[in-house]
This record gives C-alpha cells, sequence and structure tokens, in this order.
C-alpha cells in the first residue's frame, strides 16, 4: 500500500509496504530496522520477532523516544512483559500491532511530531 499524504517534517516516515518490503525515504527494506528522526538502523533487531529480548528494546529505550512502535509483521504477536521491562521503567510507552497498522500509526505520529521510534519486520 502506497501511502500518501502531505507531510510537514523532515524526520523519515513510511512511504509504502507490502509483503515485498517497506519503503523509507525511498530506500526499500526487506530486512527488521528501526526508524528514529531522521536515522535509520538495520542492526539492532534479531531477524525474527520471536527472538526479540531485553537488550534489544533497552536499545530502542536508548534512542530516548518516548513512544515504540512494534510491527511484528502480518500479525500482531505479544512480546512477554519481561522483555518489555526496561521501557516501562524507563516510562516508555510500547505498542506492538501488525506491521501495515504499525506504518500507518509511525506516520501520523511523526506528522504530529511526537517522540516515536518504529521497529518494523516485514508484513
Amino acid at each position: 500500500m502506497k501511502l500518501d499524504f502531505e507531510q510537514q517534517t523532515t524526520l523519515l516516515n513510511i512511504t509504502a509496504y507490502s509483503v515485498a518490503g517497506i519503503t523509507v525515504a525511498g530506500q526499500h527494506l526487506i530486512e527488521p530496522f528501526i526508524v528514529c528522526g531522521n536515522e535509520l538502523f538495520t542492526d539492532i533487531l534479531p531477524s525474527k520477532v520471536t527472538e526479540i529480548g531485553p537488550s534489544h528494546i533497552q536499545k530502542i529505550v536508548d534512542l530516548g523516544q518516548s513512544i515504540i512502535i512494534i510491527g511484528t509483521g502480518t500479525k500482531q504477536i505479544f512480546l512477554d512483559g519481561h522483555i518489555l521491562q526496561c521501557a516501562h521503567a524507563a516510562r516508555v510507552g510500547v505498542e506492538v500491532m501488525s506491521t501495515a497498522a504499525a506504518c500507518r500509526s509511525f506516520n501520523v505520529l511523526v506528522a504530529e511530531n511526537r517522540a516515536v521510534v518504529g521497529a518494523f519486520y516485514m508484513p
């Protein structure tokens, strides 16, 4: 699905997503990645969402945003509470949803200039 709306910010956002990958700032990605502000990280997340551990979440928390959006693929996969404990301790909100919903939610939050970081697994 192509996401097309007026963006009033210079922050990175999701411009398209499909089962073939996700496009961010003209770059087509097919591996898990993180977007935070103007930065794109491809080396923080494990290759499978089921392999996310507390150390991965801590690295995301360390990016200094107040909201974390995690897109878990075609289906929403909830993460165990102990994995998210460091985010809760840091008073960082975490929302876990399907990647399609995460792409849309992330773009809305970026458009509102919210302090958000997105972690995405392919749909």
